[in-house]
């Protein structure tokens, strides 16, 4: 009997893990087949034992919202007797402003690439040991040693993905396929007045209005930030607003929203009609479509970082090295839509091939990556930004 990788994933969730499946089942409940499985399963279900490391009574973490399987969270937490603080951010900017103080009193954090720099050139990352987390054999190479942080010094991978246009494909025509439909008022951004959102982040508006002018979005001249708020204000009234996260996701599945600034994995939660508690992996809403732009958009790579004054070192470590684990990664895939690397393979096929969640890796090497700030160039951004807000 043949058993596919999925298979062995819906078992290690069900069997293993203990989780409610949701939408996913009956994807995998033929008695025969979980039996002939057993001795598979024993040797996964190796892969996410108890540490024998004696662990702190608490972790707080620090993370981006909708971006996690919520039960395996409280299962780790159980199973370890560990105490979770889970707190959630919505931009880039509150963030790296919780960080940059060394006091936040997170023990982890997920950060993305450019601001895992800044903070580390800043001295308020405490050095990863990767001797703790022996998972990260199973990170792809391509996720190791990454620009932002060679070595691996002060990061481990959690996910990466791109900043697009995600759009209502039953009521917006012609189909979205670049920045100047958002931009343009003879183009969508007239025609859909008040349907139209941009994103709350600094980096990701600045660099969707930079690129669309040919420039650099990393930029920091005040020519190039000059003309990037002065199209910004003139898209402006022809906005339904700047949503973040939640409010976009809202907005786009009661169709208030035609086309939103998105991350790749908050459009592919609206499509599969994910949650941070359920798996489900058939499509529900179809006429929800990605695009990244044909003048090119942003790539990201968000990563496990540990904050300077950390008190709950062991256990930090040993949630990223469960959290990377193949098979745990796989389930975080599967939940909300974003892809974790080491789980890529035991995912379903429809999952893995879906270019929404898996950025393929000849688009990936084509976008735009960003670079860190000075405190500085931050400032400069920041003044620009407040002024787009104000007019």
């Amino acid at each position: 009997m043949m058993v596919n990788r999925r298979d062995v994933l819906k078992v290690a969730v069900t069997g293993v893990l203990g989780l409610a499946v949701g939408g996913a089942g009956g994807y995998f409940s033929r008695q025969a087949e979980i039996e002939s499985l057993k001795k598979e399963i024993e040797e996964l279900s190796k892969q996410v034992s108890m540490p024998t490391v004696k662990l702190e009574p608490n972790l707080n973490i620090y993370n981006w919202t909708y971006y996690i399987n919520r039960n395996i969270v409280d299962w780790w937490a159980k199973e370890n007797n560990v105490q979770i603080v889970y707190d959630t951010f919505e931009s880039i900017d509150e963030l790296v402003a919780k960080l940059q103080t060394g006091t936040s009193g997170y023990d982890l954090a997920v950060v993305s690439d450019s601001p895992l720099q800044e903070l580390a050139n800043l001295g308020v990352l405490e050095p990863i040991d990767l001797k703790k987390i022996p998972n990260f054999k199973y990170i792809p190479d391509r996720f190791k040693n990454p620009y932002y942080d060679p070595g691996n010094k002060y990061s481990v991978i959690y996910s990466y993905g791109t900043t697009g246009l995600g759009w209502n494909s039953e009521e917006v025509s012609p189909e979205v396929t670049a920045w100047a439909d958002v931009f343009e008022v003879d183009r969508h951004l007239g025609k859909y007045k008040g349907k139209i959102t941009m994103h709350t982040d600094t980096i990701e508006t600045f660099g969707a209005a930079l690129i669309y002018l040919g420039r650099d979005p990393n930029s920091t001249k005040d020519e190039d930030l000059r003309d990037a708020v002065d199209l910004l204000k003139k898209q402006k009234p022809y906005l339904a607003g700047y949503a973040s996260t939640e409010e976009y996701m809202e907005g786009l599945e009661t169709r208030r929203f035609l086309i939103s600034h998105a991350y790749n994995g908050d459009i592919a939660g609206i499509i599969y009609a994910s949650d941070e508690r359920e798996i489900t992996i058939t499509k529900q809403l179809e006429y929800i479509s990605y695009t990244v732009p044909e003048e090119g958009a942003l790539a990201w790579a968000d990563n496990f970082v540990i904050p300077k004054g950390a008190k709950n070192i062991e256990a930090a470590h040993t949630f990223i090295n469960f959290i990377i684990d193949p098979i745990v990664s796989a389930i975080c895939t599967i939940t909300v839509k974003y892809p974790f690397p080491s789980g890529r393979d035991y995912v379903p096929e429809e999952i893995r091939n879906d270019p929404v969640i898996f950025t393929p890796d000849e688009l990936l090497d084509k976008l735009h990556w960003t670079r860190p700030f000075t405190p500085e160039e931050r400032a400069k951004r920041a003044e620009y930004w407040l002024e787009l807000m104000a007019a």
